[in-house]
């Protein structure tokens, strides 16, 4: 039976202050794995609200998606192991070098996560960016450079979640953003499926941030998504 699990759910805390972030994190320690803080949170509160996750001793996906010149980016990588992220990501597009160089900075206690094509693009969209294979080919390459240059795993979006599985084996992270309940909004997410779908195809961890969020109920819609298996 494939069921989503609560420490397979990574809840995306996209809000403007670290008091609302923590209330978060305090209402869902223990309820779901890990805690995002993405690039909106941390420009306006990283310190505080990074320091804040530590003292409630939940694990902390740090999502800034890092992409510069490999020295750049490994001294960047640096500069955040103070906070011992579990997950970090930076973009796979970067290069070998520049993944290789993350690697080499971060703790062992974090695994660095290489982000292959955002899930709001969808095939039109990547055409026009310059990736003329399209999405599948794209993130196949960008997956499979990401392994050769020693990541732990990959961000993609559900639809591309199988074929990673498969290339990078049982024990890679595999996370999937881009997740929706069953007929909700797709906001901006152009390449999205359910939450037991991207489970069912591979997906190690889902991140979930508006459907919780904006929610009347949210532990109603974490419930849920958990009760859903096949």
């Amino acid at each position: 039976m494939v069921k989503v699990k609560s420490d397979q759910i990574i809840l995306a805390l996209d809000v403007d202050s670290a008091e609302e972030a923590l209330g978060w994190a305090k209402r869902f320690r223990g309820k779901v794995g890990i805690f995002k803080v993405g690039l909106q949170l941390f420009l306006r509160a990283g310190e505080e609200v990074l320091t804040g996750l530590q003292r409630l001793d939940v694990p902390i996906f740090l999502d800034l998606k890092f992409h510069d010149i490999p020295k750049t980016v490994g001294q960047a990588v640096r500069a955040v192991t103070t906070w011992k992220p579990l997950l970090l990501t930076i973009h796979a597009s970067g290069g070998k070098d520049m993944m290789e160089a993350a690697v080499s900075f971060a703790p062992k206690e974090t695994r660095v996560l290489g982000v292959t094509l955002l899930t709001s693009l969808n095939e039109k969209a990547v055409r026009a960016s310059g990736w003329e294979a399209g999405v599948e080919a794209t993130v196949e390459q960008l997956s499979d450079l990401a392994r050769q240059s020693g990541l732990s795993g990959v961000v993609c979006s559900p639809h591309e979640a199988k074929k990673a599985r498969s290339s990078w084996g049982p024990k890679a992270e595999i996370v999937t953003p881009g997740v929706r309940l069953p007929g909700a909004q797709a906001d901006d997410q152009a390449r999205s499926k359910s939450p037991f779908e991207a489970i069912a195809d591979g997906a190690s961890r889902i991140v979930i941030g508006r459907p919780i969020l904006t929610s009347a109920d949210p532990e109603t819609v974490l419930e849920s998504i958990l009760s859903e298996s096949a």
